[in-house]
């Protein structure tokens, strides 16, 4: 009797350790692409990432502002402009355009304003400073856009301490912008740390690329044509 007590026992304590098993296991998460950690899509704040790239264009003559697409005809067999239209007689719907905080994202429009920081600096360097100046004269014409400052380091340094230069780096570039006029409402920072280099190598001349402030300019849906 006292023995099967003890393996009634034993069954009993078994049975309660694996269901405490199940509750304290992992259960698989699927990812989200474009996103890491509690990023919220649509909900752009600071640490989050931004929403992953598509390709966006110049306005026309080459003016910055109209958000529309450059279409990839590798990428894209059936190219359409943003309005959708019809390829052999067939509609077609729209192309994928990169959203950030409900504006249109228009990466090439400053590619040329590329702000570059010496290692381990935020500060920014008297010879990049037209390059910001230049962003916020823009601005200052257009006043239903916005823009998105990244901030990027080179691949030496731990990952944390990288993702906190690159946060440094976006916001020094947007407190330029604020003292040269711009409201702080229509400037939005992102830090990648050194996770979206611009050069893959590994020597001072990748790494001097890769320490960069990249500004995107952000347009309002009804201004794409």
């Amino acid at each position: 009797m006292k023995s099967f007590s003890k393996l009634g026992t034993v069954a009993l304590l078994a049975v309660v350790a694996l269901a405490a098993g199940c509750k304290k296991g992992a259960k698989n998460i699927t990812p989200l692409p474009g996103y890491s950690g509690t990023a919220v899509p649509g909900n752009i704040g600071t640490s989050q990432p931004i929403t992953p790239i598509t390709n966006t264009g110049n306005g026309a003559n080459g003016q910055p502002g109209s958000g529309r697409p450059l279409i990839d005809e590798n990428a894209n067999p059936n190219p359409v402009d943003l309005q959708g239209g019809k390829k052999n007689g067939e509609p077609v719907g729209q192309v994928d355009r990169e959203v950030i905080d409900g504006l249109i994202a228009d990466r090439e429009a400053f590619k040329g304003n590329t702000v570059y920081f010496e290692f381990d600096k935020s500060a920014i360097k008297s010879d990049q400073k037209a390059n910001v100046a230049a962003v916020a004269e823009f601005l200052k014409g257009h006043g239903d856009n916005r823009v998105a400052v990244e901030g990027h380091t080179d691949e030496r340094g731990t990952e944390e301490y990288n993702r906190a230069l690159g946060e440094r780096r976006a916001l020094s570039v947007r407190e330029m912008l604020l003292n040269l006029g711009i409201n702080a409402d229509r400037v939005i920072t992102r830090s990648y740390g050194e996770d979206k280099p611009s050069d893959l190598g590994h020597d001072e001349s990748a790494w001097g690329k890769n320490r960069r402030g990249e500004f995107i300019l952000l347009v309002p849906p009804t201004s794409v044509r």
